[in-house]
């Protein structure tokens, strides 16, 4: 036997057995001419050789017989990378003279003749050929302590496998944190089993994920559409885990490390009724949505600092790390919302929302792009939660119980103390709560506004519960045709068909965008509908229980300081 061989097989075999389960005779490192795998030498028996020899050997440890790669890399980045990786050290170094695919494979020191390769001197092309631009894989050569410093609890204290640790003596995450060179049991090198997220797991400490539904649910993929599962080998979502969405090399999306480089994909591959029950695809394509983001991720652009999320991508209401399927307890956020950054009542930047209304406060809140759908009224505001701000006249209760002690047209349970959530009425046209068996949430409607309801806005609407079924959800039509709160309810929407918006605003009204009169009754009229009256004033004013007076003209009619009170009186 040759010395070399002898020898080399005594110190770095016989240590590999003792540390390793399976040996690395029979993994595709094992590129001598009686190896198994595709790539092997034509004629040369020794295994070791290609990366490790007694003699003639480079500086580095272990005994290692190759040349560094010498070239400059381009490392991973992200803006939720908080320690920025820089070229390749240690034990990654090592592995990128024969990943990096820039050295032949049986290019080694201690032989002045490269070592004859079958198929080619090269790593052949495929994800194990990194190449020189490590942007769409992990992370590597970076100080993990100061990296968990910086993040907090996301990442676990001291990781380890098998007993061993998942840094180097520098305390540096490398490609040896996750793979084991000499040992091939789990596959793809791995030091661990990946199944249920296993080894990202070792690193990272997600909250909220263990009652995640992608930590939990056993859904599979039936056979509709794309493959969901195109970079990994197991068949349920909680098997999949992480690699249902994340790829450890060669990912699409650089950012994140994802498996589509068209973020909504990411979940839509998923969640279009091939593996998640519902399908949101679908309703994303309705007459309005929140639609399906075709941004492709670039390097920035993530969560502004100040927490708003500029773009309706899946995450902005959702944290796939968090959500499940439990429904809200009380006025907290329900399973599907959790974990998702908004912005408080106040307009301050929270990183958990509480509640659902902070959620949509993320986007629809102090510099909310302007809809151009959106009804133009006379105390003008884009910014939704200052309509909703519980220091206004008026609103509907998201926040807290309304102000009017009055309102004779409610449905039971709904009371004067009664609040509701943003999705009471923005919601899925076809959903549960609209009676249909589609996807909760503001997903999609053919109705305008997202709404779960039809609710007609423009002129000249023929009254009927189906015109205006969303106020006729939780008002009721006989009531409000009967006068009860007031004396021309049926005039107005019955005999001028006039749409209940033409007055009412019904997020609320800014009391720091009136321009006189009172804002009670969610009275803020369309810009479109009415104009000053001769009085030169365009108002309301609140004169007491069920009594008030309008300065406007409106259906045709000059109404100067006209009056009206319980029984026309």
């Amino acid at each position: 036997m040759n010395v070399s061989l002898s020898l080399t097989s005594v110190l770095l075999l016989s240590a590999a057995t003792l540390a390793s389960a399976q040996s690395i005779r029979d993994t595709p490192h094992n590129l001598s001419s009686g190896g198994t795998g595709s790539v092997r030498a034509t004629s040369e028996n020794q295994i070791c050789v290609f990366c490790h020899a007694t003699h003639n050997t480079s500086a580095r440890a272990p005994l290692w017989n190759r040349r560094d790669p010498g070239g400059a890399y381009t490392p991973y980045d992200s803006p939720s990378l908080k320690v920025k990786p820089g070229q390749p050290t240690g034990a990654s170094r090592l592995c990128l003279s024969c990943h990096d695919g820039t050295i032949a494979m049986g290019e080694v020191l201690s032989r002045t003749q490269a070592i004859a390769m079958s198929g080619g001197g090269f790593l052949p092309a495929g994800r194990t050929r990194l190449g020189q631009d490590l942007s769409d894989d992990h992370p590597i050569s970076f100080s993990y302590e100061a990296s968990r410093a910086a993040r907090g609890t996301t990442l676990r204290f001291a990781p380890t496998t098998q007993g061993r640790p998942m840094v180097d003596a520098m305390g540096d995450m490398q490609c040896t944190s996750c793979h084991d060179p000499h040992d091939n049991t789990f596959g793809d090198f791995l030091r661990t089993d990946p199944s249920s997220g296993g080894l990202c797991l070792k690193c990272h400490d997600e909250t909220g994920w263990a009652a995640s539904a992608h930590a939990t649910s056993s859904n599979t993929w039936n056979g509709a559409g794309n493959d969901p599962w195109e970079f990994s080998t197991f068949t349920d979502v909680s098997a999949n885990a992480c690699r249902s969405c994340h790829v450890q090399h060669g990912a699409k999306g650089r950012e994140r490390l994802l498996t589509s480089d068209i973020e909504d994909d990411v979940c839509l591959v998923c969640h279009t009724g091939s593996v998640a029950a519902k399908n949101i695809g679908a309703e994303q394509t309705k007459w309005s949505s929140h639609g399906k983001s075709t941004t492709t991720l670039a390097l920035g652009s993530e969560t502004p600092p100040d927490g708003r999320k500029r773009a309706a991508r899946c995450r902005a209401c959702h944290n796939p790390h968090q959500a499940n399927g439990n429904a809200a307890s009380g006025r907290a956020v329900s399973g599907p919302l959790l974990g998702v950054a908004g912005l408080s009542s106040s307009g301050i930047a929270v990183e958990t929302s509480t509640y659902e209304f902070e959620v949509c406060y993320g986007c629809h809140s102090d510099d909310a792009d302007v809809d151009p759908k959106r009804i133009r009224r006379v105390a003008d505001q884009a910014n939704i939660r200052s309509r909703f701000d519980i220091g206004n006249a008026s609103f509907h209760p998201i926040e807290s119980s309304g102000k009017n002690p009055d309102v004779p047209s409610l449905k039971q349970p709904y009371t004067i103390g009664s609040m509701i959530t943003c999705t009471d009425c923005h919601d899925n046209d076809a959903g549960p709560a609209a009676g249909g068996t589609g996807p909760s949430g503001p997903h999609g409607s053919r109705w305008d506004y997202l709404l779960k309801y039809r609710y007609e806005t423009q002129g000249q609407v023929t009254e009927s519960s189906a015109a205006y079924q969303l106020c006729y959800d939780c008002h009721e039509r006989a009531s409000i045709l009967a006068d009860e709160s007031f004396e021309e309810h049926r005039k107005h929407i019955v005999k001028e068909d006039t749409p209940c918006s033409a007055c009412h605003d019904p997020h609320g009204v800014d009391r720091n965008r009136a321009t006189g009169g009172d804002q009670t009754h969610l009275i803020n009229f369309m810009e479109s509908k009415v104009q000053p009256s001769s009085n030169g004033r365009l108002e309301f004013v609140d004169t007491g229980r069920f009594r008030g007076s309008c300065s406007l003209v409106c259906h045709g009619e000059d109404h100067k300081d006209e009056s009206y009170s319980p029984g026309g009186k």
